[in-house]
């Protein structure tokens, strides 16, 4: 008897509803008429049909199989010639389902690549604008240091101007100032 999920085109969620209906291997799903496997939700005429199809040849060639192997000593969970020891070989639609389970691993691995290999192109230009925008804050701060420097300088001189101002008028007017003082 062989596990349903075996079959070609029966994945998780089909074995999933035909366990829940009672069809729990491949003979059994070869020996049903297509017009009971219709009624099993999610199952149409068309793929009734296919599964029928690939039961009752997967079947058959299980059952040639075992008639025509040969007794073999198992060693180490094997047999003789490469074969399984409870029996079963690799068959042309098991070779196929590898196959096809490889080529999608091969094709996440590379997508995964592609994809680890963007985002460094983009950590690098992230990089490199974050260092750009540095350069130019710096840029932008010593420019504004100098700014103020000058700024600074300039009000400096302009408050200096004012003192003198300030005091050569203080200076015109202090001896008024002083003999007002003194005559009191």
């Amino acid at each position: 008897m062989t596990a349903i999920q075996k079959l070609r085109g029966v994945g998780p969620a089909l074995a999933k509803v035909l366990v829940a209906n009672g069809v729990d291997t491949i003979e059994t799903l070869a020996a049903m008429e297509e017009v009971q496997l219709r009624s099993i939700p999610g199952i149409g005429a068309t793929r009734a049909a296919g599964l029928k199809t690939a039961a009752k040849a997967q079947a058959e060639s299980s059952t040639e199989a075992e008639n025509a192997r040969p007794a073999a000593h198992a060693v180490n969970g094997k047999a003789a010639g490469g074969q399984e020891a409870d029996g079963q070989s690799m068959t042309s639609s098991d070779q196929a389902e590898m196959d096809a389970k490889l080529a999608v691993a091969e094709a996440a691995r590379k997508a995964a690549e592609e994809k680890a290999a963007k985002a460094q192109a983009k950590a690098r230009k992230a990089k490199r604008q974050a260092i750009q925008l540095a350069e130019e804050f710096a840029e932008a701060k010593e420019k504004a240091k100098l700014k103020a420097r000058k700024v600074k300088a300039k009000a400096k001189k302009a408050i200096e101007k004012e003192k003198a101002k300030a005091k050569a008028i203080l200076e015109g007017k202090a001896p008024e100032k002083k003999k007002k003082k003194s005559k009191k």
